[in-house]
């Protein structure tokens, strides 16, 4: 017999036995409900400078770091940032945008926080941005305004699962 034909008679037996929910459960199981990836998170990371502020005046002076743990399961994004050189830095965000493109209101994703040179804190943004997230690092930008402008860095993946 074939193991075509093999495979069509273990599933007809089996849906005939009333197994046809059990096989098709798998298939149907959200990409989160694997017990190795539940309340698992992944943490991104980003180093914040002038040189990638696009159509805004850049702090040149300015730098800093942000770490985020972004729970897609929760649609939670956790963070923790530091900035020095950035006179009265406010604005703390996380937007939609790649390397080169400029960021807008409108691109907004998570608003960390309002003002500060440090800080730290969980934002909720939803089961599917968290995923976009976790799959395309890049995509997503963190940007410090600030009196002398603005520092800015694209997120990416910081943890031994990923290379940078």
């Amino acid at each position: 017999m074939s193991s075509v034909r093999r495979v069509l008679l273990t599933f007809a037996l089996g849906t005939a036995l009333g197994a046809g929910p059990a096989i098709a459960a798998p298939a149907m199981a959200k990409p989160w409900d694997d017990d190795r990836d539940h309340d698992r998170s992944t943490s991104l990371a980003a180093v914040l400078s002038g040189r990638g502020v696009v159509d805004e005046d850049r702090d040149t002076n300015g730098w800093g770091t942000v770490s985020l743990q972004v729970r897609p399961d929760r649609g939670q994004v956790c963070f923790t940032y530091f900035v020095r050189g950035v006179e009265d830095p406010e604005n703390i965000n996380v937007y939609v945008g790649r390397r080169g493109d400029p960021n807008s209101d409108a691109d907004i994703v998570a608003e960390l926080r309002d003002s500060g040179s440090w800080g730290s804190g969980c934002r909720q943004v939803g089961p599917r941005t968290a995923w976009a997230m976790v799959r395309s690092p890049g995509r997503y930008n963190v940007q410090v305004d600030g009196e002398d402008g603005a520092i800015r860095g694209q997120l990416r993946w910081n943890d031994q699962d990923h290379d940078w």
